[in-house]
């Protein structure tokens, strides 16, 4: 595929985009304690975050068949409005119920915006230049993770925290600017496909209670177990709709695809261990470590370090060696990276903390790309959208779900600590109970990827450039 002045534009459209959206994750959580000192309401601080979440995680799978059925173009330009609107709102919130609602809708837009730019990129290009621009753009989210908290306490600190908001809404307008001249090749289509409204309702709905029944919002992060039980009912009878839909909102006969389906339960299962360096990595330097703030973001950070750096490597990697060995040797650097968090002593230091997340970050930077390029190679264009949001959204959810559970490893832990979060035998103890759980999925990851190369030597893979593709009937 040539460079085009006009690919180009579209190019750094969809790399712009993609950053606002993960920069904004990110930078909001320096911001949090003035923003809830200056508007009140402090009992609501969580929603925030939460609000934000359950809306980005939901809508994931809906944006994705949008796109398969509307096209990507207009689909990921609805998403940025809402995104830059929703921000624009926040921005102006006079109070933290109408910041909570405003987030909520910006977690809409930003549902979009990751799914929808890897789809046009796997539209765009063919096998060998996907494989190397699809690792540049996954280390956006890393880089944004290191710049984000970074602009968020200069911005509170200087101009204000309303900022963090504002500066989206000119890097929005202008990646809109750029994706409109996306002139997108729509291939012709026999069949007109439609929008399965009750899937819909069912999955968001059941996430949502999902998400908020494993504590997400609870500045105690409690679970609601009635809640989680409602849930899985809701999500067990959409399971059932879709998997008898000719049209279905999340393809999950994918699952059965003997590449797609390994390739999403290695995100699913990663982005457990991922989320929980993130939620219990910083606790674990401060209380147990005895290490500031700072030190612990430096801890957590690294990760996002070791990640853009690999991802950028194993895209051109791929090409020659092939995804299988690239997540044999991603899920070794997780199991390295894991094992050090969990045998090592506090004594150690927040030093060996932060190179124990290094690896972790550089293990999923080393499979992730390859795996969503293996994803869309193995689907056809009418189903490639949905098949990436499932994609994210498995990783996502794994996530969310997993690192409740581990919250929940921790409490009985602490629960009879008289002062749990200051440190203390309980405290070590549970949180090294959730490090060795980070072991075990780092093994699970290991297995399956392992099952996968010996599968490929014996021809039952597939080939990474879509020989099998999956048709959209």
């Amino acid at each position: 595929m040539p460079w085009t002045p006009q690919l180009v534009r579209v190019m750094a459209g969809l790399m712009l985009s993609l950053f606002v959206a993960a920069m904004d994750a990110t930078v909001v959580g320096t911001a949090l304690p003035t923003i809830a000192k200056e508007l009140g309401s402090f009992q609501l601080y969580a929603w925030i975050v939460a609000g934000y979440l359950i809306t980005a995680t939901t809508t994931v799978p809906i944006w994705g068949r949008l796109a398969d059925i509307r096209g990507r173009r207009p689909v990921l330009l609805a998403g940025l409005l809402i995104f830059i609107v929703a921000s624009a709102l926040c921005a102006a919130s006079p109070g933290m119920g109408w910041l909570i609602a405003f987030r909520t809708l910006q977690g809409i837009g930003a549902g979009c915006i990751q799914p929808l730019v890897f789809t046009v990129v796997g539209d765009i290009f063919p096998f060998q230049q996907r494989a190397r621009l699809q690792g540049f753009f996954s280390s956006m989210w890393a880089v944004a993770a290191i710049i984000g908290p970074a602009l968020g306490a200069l911005f509170v600190s200087t101009i204000g925290w309303r900022w963090i908001f504002t500066i989206n809404v000119p890097i929005g307008l202008i990646a809109a600017a750029l994706v409109w001249g996306y002139a997108e090749h729509l291939p012709e289509r026999a069949e007109k496909r439609r929008f399965d409204a009750r899937g819909t309702v069912l999955l968001t709905i059941g996430v949502t209670l999902l998400l908020i029944g494993f504590g997400t919002g609870s500045q105690t992060a409690t679970p609601n177990w009635l809640l989680v039980v409602v849930a899985a009912v809701l999500l067990g009878m959409f399971v059932r709709m879709e998997w008898r839909s000719s049209d279905p909102t999340v393809p999950l006969h994918l699952l059965r695809h003997r590449v797609i389906g390994p390739a999403i339960a290695v995100a699913a299962v990663a982005g457990t261990l991922m989320f929980g360096v993130t939620a219990y990595v910083p606790l674990w330097v401060q209380a147990v470590q005895g290490g500031s703030a700072y030190h612990a973001g430096v801890a957590v950070g690294a990760m996002s370090i070791g990640w853009p750096v690999m991802s950028a490597i194993s895209g051109f990697l791929m090409v020659r060696v092939g995804y299988q060995r690239l997540v044999v040797a991603g899920s070794l650097a997780l199991l390295a990276g894991s094992l050090m968090l969990a045998l090592g002593p506090p004594s150690l230091g927040w030093l060996w903390t932060g190179a124990a997340t290094l690896i972790i970050g550089a293990g999923m930077g080393t499979f992730t790309a390859p795996l969503l390029i293996v994803v869309q190679s193995n689907v056809d264009w009418g189903r490639r959208g949905a098949a990436t949001a499932l994609n994210q959204f498995s990783r996502t959810i794994g996530g969310a779900v997993g690192v409740s559970l581990m919250g929940v490893l921790l409490e009985r832990y602490v629960a009879s600590a008289q002062a749990p979060l200051q440190g203390g035998a309980q405290l070590e103890a549970g949180l090294h109970a959730d490090f060795v759980v980070l072991v075990v999925l780092a093994m699970v990851v290991l297995a399956t990827a392992i099952a996968v190369l010996l599968a490929s030597k014996k021809g039952r893979a597939g080939e990474v450039p879509a020989r099998e593709q999956v048709s959209s009937g």
